[in-house]
């Protein structure tokens, strides 16, 4: 089991957050920087399958989807495949929904996949009615502030992502960073 400061806190969902990891990554557009031929989903599921094995290994059972386009919704859709496969029988996805509708504008594959993972996840937690400016950084303050441990794609560019490490980091959760296959530890 990922092992933290927070060992014994019981979450916003009523969980211990011990057993409770988080996603974040990057959206299509960012992906393209570093995949130009396209390739980004194909190459980032086979980075995430064996991360979640390890995180499910490890104790965790719930693991956390801010349910954007790209990183997120694939992290929660795999989780979902390796539970199908019985492979992680008991783990469970939460759509972390920053406001009512965050979907409409996805194109049409990643509402799908959106509407898929919402229909399959073990609780969907609508954090706003509407959009409000702020909405995503609550959304990644919500992902960080309910898991012991952050999962994630990160090779340096500014955004919320960025902002989600550097958070994690400075309450010192774990961050494991595919980009790079290392897991950062917050300095204590």
């Amino acid at each position: 089991m990922i092992r933290t400061a927070c060992d014994d806190d019981i979450n916003a969902l009523g969980l211990p957050r011990a057993r409770c990891a988080a996603f974040t990554g990057y959206r299509p557009a960012k992906f393209r920087l570093s995949f130009p031929a396209g390739d980004a989903e194909a190459h980032v599921r086979r980075l995430l399958r064996p991360a979640v094995r390890e995180l499910y290994d490890r104790g965790v059972r719930m693991f956390l989807s801010g349910m954007a386009e790209g990183f997120d919704l694939w992290a929660a859709e795999e989780v979902l495949s390796l539970r199908d496969a019985g492979l992680c029988p008991d783990a469970g996805v939460v759509a972390v929904i920053p406001f009512r509708g965050q979907e409409r504008r996805y194109d049409v594959p990643f509402r799908e996949a959106y509407r898929h993972v919402c229909e399959r996840a073990s609780v969907v937690e609508v954090l706003a009615a509407h959009y409000y400016p702020e909405c995503f950084y609550r959304r990644n303050d919500y992902l960080v502030d309910n898991s012991s441990v952050l999962t994630g794609y990160y090779d340096g560019q500014r955004g919320g992502t960025a902002y989600t490490v550097r958070r994690a980091l400075g309450i010192g959760i774990p961050f494991v960073n595919l980009c790079v296959r290392e897991t950062l530890f917050p300095l204590r």
